[in-house]
């Protein structure tokens, strides 16, 4: 016979009468269907039946071992298809049979396998503070929901420009889109750019204050107390701080309330996640704010083109890479909860390939006790809602527990490097594929230009836009005038009110172009001025140049480039520009190469100008 599977033995960690319930209605399950093989009833489990919801879905790895016999997700029921060759079935009925035959009868009724717990008052204390802590974050949740603070979190989003961005980035990522993969909609794109925009423009991380008096960086003094106002906020946690060269003293308050995170926009972790879940369910996502034990914190949203959840690090700017903090970043994960104003769930095997492994340190209390908690917890919850948004939660639960346990779900090898998941849609979205995926655009000369023989565009970092001033056009957002872009972002630095072109954090090359045709006009060009400003640190290096035809000129360090009618080719009617950021120090090497930098309140100057006049 096989090796009993790990999901098969999985079940020993229930308690003895879960466990009973659990193997035989499984084991009831597949006789029916081997007795009667074409009759669809039996082929089929209910979602919303008292067998899935009293003895399936409350034992650990019952909803697995019907995975691996080969059920599959139908509407509202799991269903076994009718080309099945059964041999799976077949094949866990068997351990099943031995399961129950061989080890259940030798085990005794207070310990179930090696990981089921006999309830000591030690254990009974720390599941009474796993449950107060569940049940205030459940409660914490709701506060995204209020329609005032909503308000005021829409006022702080560029709710327009990020809906431009993902409806231009949408037409262009669904082209490439892959054989397996399935096509993304406007909220995915929206979600894209607000992860973006919330990283490099809204939020900042605190590590430690800078003394405001001689700028030293200062150091942690220990914890404070919270005055009156910190706790209205949720602020009971209080951070001193002091600096050694002059003795001032700081304070940082961790608030755990949105309104407030709107205003300081800066935190760890816990701030970021507080703050960016309440504005995704602020844009109408159904979101999560999920909370890793092992001291992490990030948001999950559902996703309705790919019909699953989303995990989305606004610290990291990562999306859909779940595997990164257990592969990536080595983490030993123990429990992961999902809150949102429906439901509390148990996610933490989105985020593992270890299930074992990381049962062993789930320590904090009894499984079936975690199951059983959260379950009565989500029927209170869901107490008063519509019988159809019940079972529609209910459906979605189930799908999301299969999702969990999919036999074929193995690390990328892009996970394992503490990357994206590799799907080319959400590359593109990260800028981590040439170009084609992020603009492709070339600036095509227009009828008004034409005629008026002159082409001129400008951009601004400080409005991120281009002002097309031959035609009278703005094009919003940088990437929008692009021919190619790889590991290219846009930095907008809120404590130093500057704002610029970079490449993207801890890449070590940027690559960025441009392009303008004027091969369909048959006019001639007789110039050509760029205004091209740079600025480097440390060890940083901006290369730029302008090719056409069969000619390239390098760009100088003083970001202007002039040519005239006996340096270009005489059939030239495409011309390139083009630029490379490379090196830089440490950590933040990829600052120390930046394009087109100013002040974010310099909205009148233009620090990238391409002008040609033609004959």
């Amino acid at each position: 016979m096989d090796k009993m599977s790990s999901c098969i033995l999985s079940l020993l960690d229930n308690d003895e009468e879960l466990l009973h319930a659990a193997v035989d209605t499984l084991l009831k399950i597949a006789d029916n269907i081997l007795r009667d093989p074409s009759n669809e009833k039996f082929r089929s489990v209910n979602l919303s039946s008292c067998v899935m919801e009293q003895k399936l879905i409350p034992a650990i790895g019952a909803l697995e071992v019907l995975f691996l016999m080969g059920f599959e997700e139908g509407n509202d029921k799991l269903i076994l298809p009718k080309d099945d060759p059964l041999n799976n079935l077949r094949r866990y009925r068997q351990q099943l049979l031995k399961l129950k035959h061989d080890r259940m009868k030798k085990l005794p009724t207070t310990v179930k396998g090696g990981l089921s717990k006999t309830l000591t008052p030690e254990l009974q204390e720390m599941e009474s503070k796993l449950r107060s802590n569940l049940v205030r974050e459940f409660e914490r949740v709701l506060i995204y929901e209020s329609p005032a603070l909503q308000e005021k979190a829409r006022h702080c989003m560029p709710v327009q420009e990020l809906h431009e961005r993902a409806r231009s980035k949408l037409s262009i990522m669904n082209k490439e889109f892959g054989k397996d993969e399935k096509p993304l909609d406007f909220q995915d794109c929206v979600l894209v750019e607000l992860l973006a925009w919330f990283k490099n423009d809204f939020f900042k991380w605190f590590d430690a204050p800078t003394c405001p008096q001689c700028h030293s960086k200062m150091t942690s003094a220990g914890s404070l107390l919270p005055t009156e106002d910190d706790l209205a906020w949720g602020g009971s946690r209080v951070e001193g701080y002091s600096c050694r060269d002059c003795g001032t003293t700081d304070r940082f308050v961790r608030y755990n309330h949105p309104a407030k995170l709107l205003e300081t926009r800066q935190g760890r972790c816990g701030e970021w996640a507080n703050c960016f879940t309440h504005l995704c369910r602020t844009l109408g996502m159904d979101a999560r704010y999920v909370h890793d034990y092992t001291d992490h914190v990030w948001t999950e949203v559902f996703s309705q083109s790919q019909n699953r959840w989303l995990h989305a690090d606004c610290c990291e700017n990562k999306l859909d890479n779940p595997l990164i903090y257990e592969n990536g970043w080595g983490k030993k994960l123990t429990y992961i909860f999902a809150f949102s104003r429906d439901e509390v769930v148990d996610v933490t095997w989105r985020y593992t390939t270890k299930q074992n492994e990381v049962l062993k340190r789930r320590n904090d209390c009894r499984e079936t006790w975690l199951v059983s908690t959260i379950m009565d917890m989500n029927k209170q919850r869901q107490a008063a809602f519509p019988e159809p948004k019940r079972r529609f939660l209910e459906h979605r639960l189930v799908s999301e527990i299969a999702e969990f346990f999919a036999p074929q779900r193995v690390l990328k090898a892009s996970e394992n490097e503490g990357r994206c998941s590799g799907s080319l849609s959400w590359r593109l979205a990260r800028g981590e594929t040439q170009a084609v995926g992020i603009s492709s655009y070339t600036f095509k000369l227009k009828p008004e230009e034409i005629e008026k023989k002159e082409f001129m565009v400008k951009y601004s970092s400080a409005r991120d836009e281009y002002l097309r001033v031959s035609a009278g056009e703005m094009m919003k957002g940088w990437n929008s005038g692009v021919k190619s872009a790889r590991d290219i972002i846009r930095k907008h630095e809120t404590d130093w009110k500057m704002v610029y072109v970079s490449r993207r954090e801890k890449s070590s090359v940027g690559e960025i172009s441009w392009v303008v045709d004027w091969s369909h006009t048959g006019l001639k060009a007789i110039s050509v001025l760029i205004v091209f400003q740079h600025a480097t640190f440390e060890s940083g290096s901006v290369t730029w140049q302008l090719c056409t035809g069969d000619k390239c000129f390098l760009g100088n360090k003083e970001g202007v480039l002039e040519l005239f009618q006996c340096d270009l080719e005489h059939e030239a009617s495409i011309i390139e520009l083009s630029a490379r950021l490379l090196n830089g120090q440490g950590e933040n090497a990829w600052q120390h190469a930046q394009l087109f930098r100013q002040s974010d309140s310099s909205l009148d100057q233009f620090p990238f100008l391409i002008h040609i006049k033609y004959n």
